[in-house]
């Protein structure tokens, strides 16, 4: 399979990137790949390395090489989404086409987050328009089906297949209202007790108020249920797109090779930042906000690199949620361990990362979480002993930051 890699530039328009070749997918879905830096990207005062660690603009006619999309291809793998926008992609692919990582990259197109864009070697691809947020009902009744293994009807599943792809694992769509392209997040067959939903709005609202950078948020009623808007931070004003990639590439993760600790993605920030000290601090805000509210879902994919005009900075914070799930350990590692840290521990990672003011940051952090359940309360997400055990998990998590 041969693609175009077009990067859709933030003052609007496209450019080619770069050409992707792929063997055919085996019975394993194993599969070599090659890629080639266009000659106007390496020309062009604008073009960047599309991935910063692994992938560096070099001698025209230069090839990278993988088995798979893995570093230095591991851009490519980064661009699909998780297993919701995977199972779209699937769909639209259809059972006869071909659903390897190449025929879902081809399958995505335009319609993925961030910069980049995939078709094959003829023109730019087109972007494929977000619903408007007035269906947000017919989407969320779609996903609904979906989700419970019955086929929406014809125009629903339509409107679902036909938009851009979104990332992530749980039920989703894009949408626009009033110039605005949002995430919409939908609730879920496996939240159990949990109104998930209103639980990240409730500390996306805590993050801001604890001075961490977040995207604005609308918590909004559909039908009987609710859904989560969430603006998306890599379009521009002008309608172009900024160039995204997780920490997994700055961290050349690879099938057997993550990011074990906080630590990790601090070095990452200190060798590519365009800013290192302010994003080191704001990571380290972040790590102490996951910290007392037990987002445990704290892994290398939910934080992210974006390419602004000054170079790689720290993406606002996403994908924020209390430890529903009662899984107790962290993804990441602070110090030495995965369980919920110390205000010690917090303090000696500030010592070995050279953070200033790390006793503002907690204090900051503290302050915001502390008011969880009156959060909770104003934006209407339920009590019961399913959000008591949550409650009481974070007032445990800030009493050992105290």
């Amino acid at each position: 399979m041969r693609l175009f890699v077009w990067a859709r530039l933030p003052e609007g328009g496209i450019a080619h990137a770069g050409e992707l070749a792929t063997t055919a997918a085996d019975l394993q879905g194993h599969f070599d790949a090659e890629f080639e830096y266009a000659a106007a990207w390496l020309d062009r005062s604008a073009g960047f390395d599309l991935d910063p660690a692994s992938l560096p603009r070099n001698a025209r006619g230069a090839r990278h090489r993988a088995r798979g999309f893995i570093p230095p291809l591991g851009i490519f793998g980064d661009a699909l989404p998780d297993a919701w926008g995977r199972r779209l992609l699937r769909l639209k692919v259809g059972a006869d086409g071909d659903r390897s990582d190449p025929g879902l990259l081809a399958a995505l197109g335009a319609g993925g987050l961030g910069a980049l864009a995939f078709a094959p070697p003829s023109e730019p691809p087109a972007a494929p328009s977000a619903a408007p947020a007035q269906s947000l009902r017919e989407l969320l009744e779609a996903a609904a089906d979906l989700e419970r293994g019955a086929l929406p009807d014809g125009h629903r599943f339509r409107r679902l297949l036909e938009g851009p792809t979104p990332g992530g694992a749980r039920p989703k769509a894009l949408v626009h209202d009033e110039g605005t392209q949002w995430i919409a997040k939908f609730p879920s067959r496996d939240d159990g007790p949990h109104d998930v939903v209103g639980l990240e709005a409730v500390c996306m609202a805590l993050a801001s108020e604890a001075g961490i950078q977040v995207p604005a948020t609308r918590l909004v009623r559909v039908g009987t249920r609710r859904a989560l808007l969430v603006e998306r931070f890599d379009v521009t004003a002008p309608g172009g797109r900024r160039h995204m990639v997780s920490f997994r590439l700055p961290l050349k993760e690879s099938p057997g090779r993550q990011a074990l600790a906080y630590g990790e993605l601090a070095d990452a920030i200190r060798r590519y930042s365009a800013s290192p000290v302010e994003d080191q601090a704001r990571l380290y805000r972040q790590m102490a906000f996951n910290a007392a509210i037990g987002n445990v879902d704290d892994h290398s994919k939910n934080f992210a690199m974006i390419r602004d005009v000054g170079g790689w900075r720290l993406s606002p914070a996403f994908d924020l949620l209390p430890d529903h799930v009662e899984r107790r350990e962290h993804a990441l590692a602070f110090l030495d361990g995965y369980a919920a840290p110390t205000r010690a521990q917090l303090l000696a990672v500030a010592r070995q990362w050279k953070v200033a003011s790390a006793e503002a940051h907690i204090g900051a952090v503290l302050a915001a979480v502390r008011a969880f359940r009156r959060a909770a309360a104003r934006l209407g997400v339920a009590g019961g002993p399913a959000f008591d055990r949550i409650a009481a998990d974070i007032e445990r998590r800030i009493g050992l930051l105290t």
